[in-house]
C-alpha cells in the first residue's frame, strides 16, 4: 500500500535527484524528496507522468528502488493515464459525453480493480453516465453510476469519488462508520475532498 501522511504535517523536502529506473524494458525517471519530518516513504504520481518518492532522511537508495520495483506494475499501468492531456473542466454536451464515455468507463474500471486488491468490495453494475449534478452514486443494489467527466480530474481526485462510491457499497449514508471507511482508504480524504469542492459540480 502506498501511504500518505497524516492529516496536516508539514512536511520540508529537499529535491536530491531525478534518477531513471528501468521497468519492464522502459525507462521511469521519478524525483526523490528527502524530509526529516517523513516517516515512511511515499511514491506519488503527477498528471504529466512524472514520480515523486518522499523518503526519510538516511533511507538507502536501494530501499527506493526496492519501492518502485515492488509498484512497478502499477506504476507502468498508470503511465498512459497520467500521460494523456486532460480536457479542460466545463459543462459538456451530449458530444462531448458520447466522445469521452468510453475513456471514463476504462479509468473507472481500472481504478475499481485497483480498490479491490486492498478490500474485497462487493458491487453490481458499473455505468458511466452525464450527469448535470453529481461526481457518482451508489443504489441499495450496490450499482454505481459515475460522471464521465470523472476522466477530466486529477487522479488522486477520481479515485476519491471512486472510493467514496464504493465505500458506499458497505454504507449506504454519511455517518461516521461511513467516515472511518473513507479514512482507512484514503487517509488524505478531507484535502481531497477540499480540492473536488473547487470543481463544477456537486461536492461528494
Amino acid at each position: 500500500m502506498i501511504q500518505t501522511p497524516a492529516q496536516g504535517v508539514l512536511f520540508c523536502y529537499n529535491i536530491v535527484s531525478m534518477p531513471t529506473i528501468r521497468l519492464h524494458n522502459q525507462d521511469v525517471a521519478y524525483d526523490v524528496r528527502r524530509s526529516h519530518r517523513a516517516r515512511y516513504m511515499r511514491l506519488t504520481m503527477h498528471r504529466g507522468g512524472d514520480f515523486v518518492v518522499t523518503v526519510p532522511d538516511g533511507i538507502a537508495p536501494f530501499r527506493i528502488e526496492a519501492l518502485l520495483l515492488q509498484k512497478a506494475r502499477w506504476i507502468l499501468s498508470k503511465t498512459h493515464l497520467l500521460s494523456e492531456p486532460k480536457p479542460v473542466m466545463r459543462r459538456g454536451g451530449r458530444r462531448e459525453y458520447l466522445k469521452l464515455r468510453e475513456s471514463a468507463r476504462r479509468l473507472v474500471m481500472e481504478r475499481l480493480a485497483y480498490w479491490k486488491q486492498h478490500y474485497p468490495f462487493q458491487f453490481g453494475t458499473v455505468r458511466i453516465k452525464n450527469h448535470k449534478a453529481v461526481w457518482g452514486s451508489c443504489s441499495v443494489k450496490k450499482n454505481l453510476n459515475f460522471n464521465y467527466r470523472l476522466i477530466q480530474l486529477p487522479l488522486e481526485l477520481a479515485d476519491y469519488v471512486i472510493v467514496h462510491e464504493l465505500c458506499h457499497t458497505l454504507e449506504l449514508n454519511h455517518s461516521t462508520r461511513f467516515w472511518n471507511l473513507m479514512q482507512k482508504f484514503l487517509p488524505n480524504y478531507r484535502n481531497l475532498r477540499d480540492q473536488l469542492k473547487k470543481q463544477s459540480l456537486k461536492m461528494l
